[in-house]
């Protein structure tokens, strides 16, 4: 199982490269992105709906159905996804913007597990009865509804947006390169990607097999999901005392603060980890607001003919590293017994491979504060008459 979710994965690698290199030169603007991203909402919601009927197909047209429908699920989704993302770098004029866009969208993210975790879990539970394909059809036809209406109010907005940069951005990069903050952020979704899903994906096993309570378990991942939600109106506040890179730190090591207190107590009180997934959870929720942000400050400066690749090799990256994500943790279970009293193995599993990705954020952090002083812009304003240079730091 790990092998089919990591090929599908690296299937949606390339098509975000190729969706990124190949849309590049129309997504100039924030307008003409915003076109992209409808069109791309309406082929997403079809091919979604078109997955799920898979369902009432004949047995022996399933498998290649499903197979068919997935691949084109998922150029229809970079082709939805992709100008998404570049918005926040074309629809935006300064730092603030992709600062406040990215806490939103880190919030909605964790609305969207909540609604996962809430809906999804218990239908899983009780696969095989009639009623549930409806079901999941009519949930793929409200999420496609909600896709396509905000796409199309979005895209209203938008049509006669142009970004404009500021000093805020700092200076732009050389033609045909990228700057260092660039390469740093791609790190941190390799981090964000690879080893801190783990939590939320051993979850159910760790319910299962060490809490033994469907209740404690859905409270633990309900709880992650509301510690995202609940952190952003705190990140924001103190983005405007600190730089990114150190509120990028300082996620991290709460992170890490709670991935060890999951560690120690966890297995033995349910309620510590349900308390210490809200805290990861919090901490999930920052890191992902300053990398959003930073990545969207730094293609900024790249160009608006760089955008649809940055965002697509950005993309490409996080699927990769999910790719290996999924290997990894396929190799750690099938070494791991899941049926011992303790579960000592997956606890410190659920601890160790997070743990991985938040403290390479933490070090990533320090990276990055040090790329934001360098950036920092310095204006000269000359004396009247005394040929004195008074230097402003912005």
């Amino acid at each position: 199982m790990g092998i089919v979710i990591a090929a599908g994965f690296l299937v949606s690698a390339a098509i975000d490269l190729a969706v990124g290199a190949g849309l590049a030169r129309h997504m100039a603007s924030a307008a003409s992105a915003s076109r992209i991203q409808f069109f791309g909402s309406v082929f997403c919601a079809a091919s979604l709906v078109a997955v799920f009927l898979g369902a009432w197909m004949p047995s022996d047209l399933r498998f290649g159905y499903a197979l068919t429908a997935g691949i084109i699920f998922r150029l229809s989704f970079a082709t939805y996804d992709i100008p998404q993302n570049a918005l926040m770098a074309l629809a935006t004029i300064d730092a603030r913007e992709r600062l406040r866009i990215a806490s939103v969208r880190i919030w909605f993210s964790g609305a969207a597990t909540l609604i996962v975790a809430v809906t999804i879990g218990p239908l899983v539970a009780r696969r095989g009865q009639a009623d549930t394909v409806p079901f999941f059809l009519g949930l793929a036809t409200l999420f496609g509804i909600a896709a396509i209406g905000s796409a199309a109010v979005l895209a209203h907005f938008l049509r006669n947006r142009r970004a404009t940069q500021t000093a805020e951005t700092g200076a732009a990069a050389p033609p045909g390169r990228f700057l260092a903050d660039f390469w740093l952020l791609l790190l941190v979704m390799v981090a964000t990607s690879a080893f801190t899903p783990a939590f939320g994906k051993l979850e159910p096993y760790f319910a299962s097999y060490a809490l033994r309570s469907a209740w404690w378990g859905g409270a633990v991942i309900i709880l992650m999901a509301a510690g995202i939600i609940a952190g952003q109106p705190i990140w924001m506040r103190l983005s405007n005392r600190m730089p990114g890179g150190v509120l990028m730190l300082l996620n991290a090591l709460l992170q890490i603060a709670a991935l060890a207190i999951f560690w120690w107590f966890g297995p033995v009180c349910p309620s510590m980890a349900a308390a210490s997934a809200f805290a990861f959870g919090l901490g999930n929720g920052g890191v992902g607001m300053v990398q959003w942000a930073a990545f969207s400050e730094t293609v900024a400066r790249l160009g608006q003919g760089r955008v649809g690749f940055s965002y697509g090799l950005f993309a490409a990256t996080s699927k990769i590293a999910l790719a290996a994500g999924g290997i990894l943790l396929s190799v750690a279970l099938a070494r791991t017994d899941l049926h011992d009293a303790n579960s000592i193995g997956l606890t410190s599993l659920m601890a160790a491979i997070p743990g991985l990705g938040a403290l390479g954020c933490a070090l990533a952090g320090v990276g990055l504060f040090l790329t934001e002083r360098q950036r920092k812009p310095v204006f000269v304003a000359a004396g009247p008459d005394l040929g004195i240079s008074t230097k402003l730091s912005h």
